[in-house]
Parts: structure tokens; sequence; C-alpha cells
């Protein structure tokens, strides 16, 4: 059993997207080495990670956003270690996951009435997702970009724990690999 810390951790990451940028790969590695010893047994204890998506100023989208392409689609992930591309879902690094898909609707009048946005998520595990790495990677890469710059954020809700020797061993034969 892990052995829990008392002080709850809050991390956050962000990075924005312009137009051009949005088909590449774009992250932001978040550095846990204040956070995590894997010698003393000392891990992160993800609880919850929540995707936000503005833009840019903490303001929602407008219509005026998906003028020319009608819409937009995008993934964003947290994973373990640094990571050079998007991961699938099933890979043991990603701790959470969001594939957004945002569009238009229309009226009878093809006058535009707003933004509609679907998202399919991982959710972190209810009992948590322990991380023995030192570095997080938090991502994100469009399929279809919108008209306008785009931030993403992460927030991160973890708290330290303490595990045995060969539980950190086997976090760190999973989660170090980077590609």
């Amino acid at each position: 059993m892990a052995k829990k810390s008392k002080v709850p951790l809050m991390l956050r990451a962000s990075f924005s997207s312009t137009v051009a940028e949005q088909p590449s790969f774009e992250a932001v590695n978040i550095d846990l080495s204040a956070y995590v010893d894997a010698l003393s047994g000392k891990v992160l204890k993800v609880n919850r990670v929540t995707f936000i998506v503005d833009s840019g100023s903490g303001i929602p989208f407008t219509t005026d956003d998906f003028d020319g392409s009608g819409g937009a689609e995008w993934v964003s992930q947290l994973v373990t270690g640094t990571q050079t591309a998007i991961k699938g879902a099933n890979d043991d690094r990603v701790i959470a996951l969001r594939m957004t898909m945002a569009g238009l609707t229309v009226g009878d009048s093809n006058a535009k009435y707003g933004v509609y946005m679907t998202h399919y998520d991982l959710e972190t595990p209810l009992a948590g997702f322990y991380v023995a790495a030192d570095t997080l990677t938090f991502a994100a890469q469009h399929a279809q970009d919108m008209d306008s710059t785009i931030r993403h954020i992460c927030v991160i809700e973890a708290e330290r724990v303490k595990l045995t020797p060969a539980d950190v061993n086997f976090l760190l034969v999973n989660q170090t690999l980077t590609g």
C-alpha cells in the first residue's frame, strides 16, 4: 500500500498553437524532479487530469473561429517521459487523453448558430496513475486545424506517495521509454 503525502499538488502546463502549427506535434515537458525521487521510492500519484482549450485569452471559441474549416479535430494527452509523437490509448505511458471534434451548427438559411464540441476521453484510472519517471509530456496534435490560435491547457491533480523498490522498478521499466 502506498504511503500518502499530506500535501496535494496542482500542476499546470499550457501552450498555444497557431493555425500554421496545428498540424504538427506540439508538446511541453513537465519536470517532476522536485516531486519524484525513484531511488527513495517517492513517486507521483496522478489522481485527475483535465484538458481545457480556449482562444488564448480565456474566452471560449466563437463561430468565427471555424469560418473557413467548418470545424476542427485534435487530440490532447498527458504521458510519462519525454515524448516526440502522439501515443495511442493502448500505450502504457498514457496517463490520460482527450479526442475533440468541434464544428458549427447551421440553420436553414445557412446561418451560423453556434459551436458544438464532442469529446472522447481516456480518463485517469480511479485508483490513480503512479509516475516514477521524472518528466511528463503534455502534447496535442490537430487532424483538422481551426481558423485561429488555440491554447491547450492541462491541469494535473496529484500527490506524492512512497512505494516499495520493486513497485518503483516496475514503473520505471514501463514509463521511461522515449518515442
